[in-house]
C-alpha cells in the first residue's frame, strides 16, 4: 500500500471513551478524508483501577462482587460479545480468588477485560451511528509483545505480517476496526500488557506497521504542557516536541505519554499528535528535531531513593559503574537515574529498592574503604528541552547548592533534591527556565 492511501489511527483515552458521540463526530470527520480509520482504544476510566483492586486483595470477595457491578454499569448497552466479556470477567476473578493470588500471566489476562470491554461497546456505538465498525483484540490479531508481563514490548516486526493483513481486510470492507490498546500475545502464548498508559503505545506500534503518516492519541482534556497544573497552575501548553524532547519528558515523569510511546513512530518517521477530545484545537505535534527552539518543560518524578557510595580515589578504580550496575540487574533494582563525581556515585532508584540496594552492594565494597550512604528519600526535577544546558546558569545558585545530585544534557537538566523540597523546586525552575525565556 502506498503511504499517500495509509490510514489514519486515531486511539481514543480512557476518559474520552465515556464521551462516545464525540468519537462519533471525530471518526466521521477522518472518514470524509477519503481515507481508511483504525481506532486504537483504553479501557473506560476507573476500570482498569478496579480490576487491580482484585490482584491487590484476592480474598475480598465481597468487594470483587462491588467491582464487577461497577465495571457492568459502567458499560449499559454492550452487544452480546461484550456481555460475554463480562461473563469471562466474571470467571477470571472466581479464579484469581480460589488461587488466592495471580500468577503474573493471569494477572495480565484479567486486566486486559477493561480494554476488550471498551472496544466492544464502542464498535457496536459506531455502527448504531452509521459507521460500520468490528471490534478487535490485539492478541488475537497477532500483536506479539516479549514476555515480561505487566511492561511488556511489541515485537514489531514478528507482528507485521499478521496485523497488517487483519487490519488492512477489515478496512477492505470499508469498515473500521476498533482495536484494543494495552496489550497483546506474549511468545509464550498468553496475554501481555504493555504498562500503564500502553494504549499510546499500541496507536503508535499500529501505525507504524500500517505505514500511516500521523497517530493522534485523543485525551478527553490533557494536552502536554510545561508542567503539571496542579504543581504549576499558569503552566503552558507545549505546541511542539521532537522525538527526543518527547522521551524524555515520558521517561522522567510526564503522565500523558506512555515511555515507549515514540520510538514506533521515530522507526515508522511518522507524527504523533496528541490531542484534546474537549478542544480539538489544543494539540501537541511530536515529530523529527527541527533544532532547538525554546521549547521548555519541566517534570517531578517522587517519591524516590538515593543511595549514595563513597570511594576515595574512585577515579582509579575503572570498572566501578558497571559492577554496581550488573549487581543491580541481577537483583531486579532498577537505576532511575545516576549521578557520579570524581569520589562517589548516587543512584537514584524506585521507593522501596533503596535498603535493598544496599545489601545487595555491600559485598562490592567489604574489601575497601568505600561508604554507603542512604537511603535517602528524594525527587527528581528535570527540565527539558533541546538546547537546555545553555539555560543552567538562569538556575537560582541556593537551588543548585542543595542538590543532592546535578546532571545535565544538551537535552534536559536533572537534579535530585529532598522530598520535602521537590515542589518549590519544580516551580523555580519553571520560573527560571520556562517563564523567564523569551519565546
Amino acid at each position: 500500500m502506498k503511504r499517500a492511501l495509509a490510514p489514519y489511527v486515531v486511539k481514543f483515552g480512557g476518559a474520552s471513551v465515556d464521551a462516545p458521540a464525540r468519537i462519533v463526530a471525530r471518526v466521521r470527520a477522518l472518514r470524509t478524508r477519503g481515507q481508511g480509520v483504525v481506532v486504537v482504544a483504553s479501557a473506560r476510566a476507573g476500570v482498569t483501577d478496579l480490576l487491580k483492586s482484585v490482584l491487590e486483595s484476592p480474598g475480598d470477595r465481597a468487594g470483587h462482587a462491588r467491582a464487577l457491578a461497577a465495571i457492568a454499569r459502567l458499560h449499559p448497552d454492550l452487544p452480546n460479545s461484550g456481555r460475554r466479556h463480562l461473563e469471562r470477567l466474571a470467571r477470571l476473578v472466581r479464579s484469581v480468588e480460589e488461587l488466592g493470588a495471580a500468577d503474573p500471566a493471569l494477572a495480565d489476562r484479567l486486566l486486559s477485560q477493561g480494554e476488550r470491554l471498551a472496544v466492544a461497546g464502542l464498535a457496536s456505538h459506531l455502527t448504531e451511528h452509521g459507521i460500520p465498525a468490528t471490534a478487535v483484540e490485539a492478541d488475537r490479531l497477532g500483536l506479539l509483545t516479549d514476555d515480561h508481563y505487566g511492561r511488556a514490548t511489541v515485537l514489531i516486526d514478528r507482528s507485521r505480517a499478521a496485523v497488517r493483513i487483519g487490519l488492512f481486510g477489515i478496512l477492505a470492507e470499508d469498515q473500521v476496526p476498533v482495536v484494543t490498546g494495552y496489550f497483546g500475545r506474549s511468545l509464550e502464548g498468553h496475554v501481555a500488557t504493555l504498562g500503564r498508559g500502553g494504549s499510546d503505545y499500541s496507536a503508535t506500534v499500529i501505525g507504524a506497521i500500517l505505514g500511516a503518516r500521523r497517530v493522534e492519541l485523543i485525551k478527553r482534556e490533557v494536552s502536554v504542557l510545561s508542567a503539571d497544573p496542579r504543581l504549576v497552575p499558569h503552566a503552558r501548553p507545549i505546541s511542539r516536541l521532537s522525538y527526543e524532547e518527547a522521551e524524555e519528558l515520558a521517561q522522567f515523569g510526564a503522565k500523558v505519554l506512555h515511555p515507549l510511546t515514540v520510538e514506533p513512530a521515530r522507526m515508522a518517521d511518522l507524527e504523533i499528535v496528541v490531542r484534546s477530545l474537549e478542544d480539538p484545537r489544543v494539540a501537541t505535534t511530536i515529530g523529527p528535531s527541527h533544532g532547538p527552539d525554546g521549547m521548555r518543560a519541566v517534570t517531578l518524578l517522587s517519591p524516590l531513593r538515593l543511595v549514595r557510595i563513597r570511594v576515595p580515589g574512585g577515579r582509579g578504580r575503572p570498572g566501578i559503574v558497571a559492577d554496581v550496575s550488573e549487581r543491580l540487574s541481577e537483583h531486579g533494582i532498577n537505576i532511575v537515574t545516576l549521578f557520579t563525581s570524581s569520589t562517589s556515585l548516587s543512584l537514584v532508584l524506585e521507593r522501596g529498592r533503596g535498603r535493598r540496594a544496599r545489601e545487595v552492594l555491600g559485598p562490592i565494597f567489604r574489601a575497601g574503604p568505600a561508604k554507603l550512604e542512604g537511603p535517602l528519600p528524594v525527587s527528581l526535577v528535570t527540565a527539558i528541552g533541546d538546547g537546555v544546558l545553555d539555560d543552567l546558569g538562569k538556575i537560582p545558585a541556593p537551588i543548585l547548592a542543595r542538590a543532592e545530585g546535578l546532571s545535565a544534557t544538551p537535552r534536559s537538566i536533572s537534579m535530585a533534591v529532598p522530598i520535602s523540597r521537590g515542589h518549590a523546586v519544580v516551580r523555580a525552575f519553571h520560573r527560571a527556565l520556562v517563564e523567564s525565556s523569551s519565546r
